[in-house]
């Protein structure tokens, strides 16, 4: 059974469902040479790092050791089809949603920037672990 140091992410999967789920209509519109990396973008960017982080966290955390050993890799995988089953669902069965390969690949950049601070924070971590006082 999972532990609840999952929650978290499961809560930040359901709200980037319920964002992705919102018409078109309700989306305002950015019209200007930054459209290909406008906003729009930045949001993608800043919900799959947030996932990531909170996925890999969360599975690091289980008892069972294969999700803990794996959980990066895990998280990539769910973050992979996460990213691109809303990029379906926006394109075919939202209206007036553009699911579309650039948001796919700004929701990977994301998970590569939440993974990567991740990955920095882990190490930042254990460096402060070894030079505390009760090690010297």
């Amino acid at each position: 059974m999972f532990e609840k140091s999952l929650l978290p992410g499961i809560i930040w999967t359901a709200l980037i469902v319920l964002l992705t789920l919102i018409p078109g209509n309700y989306i305002p519109k950015v019209s200007g040479f930054l459209d290909w990396i406008g906003p729009d973008k930045l949001v993608h960017i800043f919900l799959f790092g947030v996932y990531a982080w909170l996925l890999i966290e969360g599975f690091r955390k289980q008892e069972t050791a294969f999700l803990r050993k794996n959980a990066v890799l895990i998280s990539l995988l769910l973050g992979m089809v996460f990213a691109f089953l809303t990029e379906v669902a926006q394109r075919f069965v939202i209206e007036g949603r553009n699911g579309n390969p650039y948001d796919f690949l700004a929701d990977m950049l994301g998970w590569l920037t939440g993974y990567a601070s991740w990955r920095i924070a882990r190490r930042n971590g254990k460096k402060k672990l070894f030079t505390s006082k009760k090690y010297n």
